[in-house]
């Protein structure tokens, strides 16, 4: 299993990395991003579409999903199918 602060802090590395090109084009947008890939892997407005399409993609890898910009709404998102 995956130690929730080292996620967090994994996901927000990544989000800073590419924070200014991830805010141009996808502000207000819900973003997941891939922490086993370290870039995002699907993005959109409905958290449910983005999660689904994610896993989808990306089938046992973990995700964080969040709002790009300010404000975000932060989740976890593993795949039931992966340990």
């Amino acid at each position: 299993m995956v130690d929730a602060n080292k996620f967090d802090e994994k996901a927000n590395r990544i989000y800073e990395a590419y924070k200014e090109e991830w805010e141009k084009l996808y502000d207000k947008k819900i973003i997941a991003i891939d922490i086993d890939a370290n870039d995002f892997a699907s993005v959109g407005d409905s958290l449910r579409d983005v999660g689904l399409e994610a896993r989808k993609k990306r089938p046992g890898h973990h995700f964080f999903v969040r709002r790009v910009g300010k404000n975000p709404v932060a989740l976890r998102i593993r795949n039931r199918n992966h340990a």
